[in-house]
This record gives structure tokens, C-alpha cells and sequence, in this order.
């Protein structure tokens, strides 16, 4: 379980990538992982090409991440295998974050 963080400057995008169980545990990290870039950027990618599990903490996490960088701030969650990614469509995150 752990949390990567790559800053591609020339695209101006932060992306987070989550390994392992994405769940209450990276509560900090994940925190972490973002806030030093508040009001920085206006694009962040969370990756989860390599999480295996996905708990209602890691859903609050998301949340808080969108309310913490605000409205104006895209927010992207990639490569979601089908478990997961079913899992964020039941739960409408469609409908605040952009899910590829």
C-alpha cells in the first residue's frame, strides 16, 4: 500500500498513483499527496491501474480531495479495473469526476 505522486510541469497535471488497497489507511498519504499543490494546478490524475481494493473511505478520500482543490479543478481517475470502476459509477463519482 502506497501512495506515488509524478508532476508532469509542461502539461501542468499532478498525478497520484494509488498501490495496493486504496482504504483508510493511505487516509495521510493520500492527503499529503495533494495538498502541496493547492491552488497550484488545475488537473490532477488519480491512477489506480494498481489498486486491488477499494473501501467507503477511499470514496470520502476522493471527495475530500474535490472539495479541497475546488470547482475548478479536474480531477481525472484512470485505469480502474471493471470491479472498481462499477463500484465509482454506482456511487455517481461520474458525475464529479471525469472516470477513464
Amino acid at each position: 500500500m502506497s501512495i506515488s505522486v509524478t508532476v508532469q510541469d509542461s502539461k501542468g497535471i499532478v498525478e497520484i498513483g494509488v498501490i495496493g488497497s486504496f482504504d483508510f489507511s493511505l487516509f495521510n498519504d493520500f492527503r499529503l499527496a495533494y495538498s502541496d499543490f493547492i491552488g497550484q494546478y488545475d488537473h490532477f490524475v488519480v491512477n489506480m491501474e494498481n489498486v486491488e481494493y477499494l473501501d467507503s473511505a477511499a470514496l470520502g478520500m476522493l471527495l475530500s480531495m474535490k472539495s479541497a482543490l475546488g470547482d475548478g479543478v479536474e480531477i481525472e481517475i484512470i485505469n480502474a479495473n471493471d470491479f472498481i470502476g462499477n463500484i465509482l459509477m454506482i456511487s455517481r463519482f461520474d458525475k464529479r469526476f471525469t472516470i477513464k
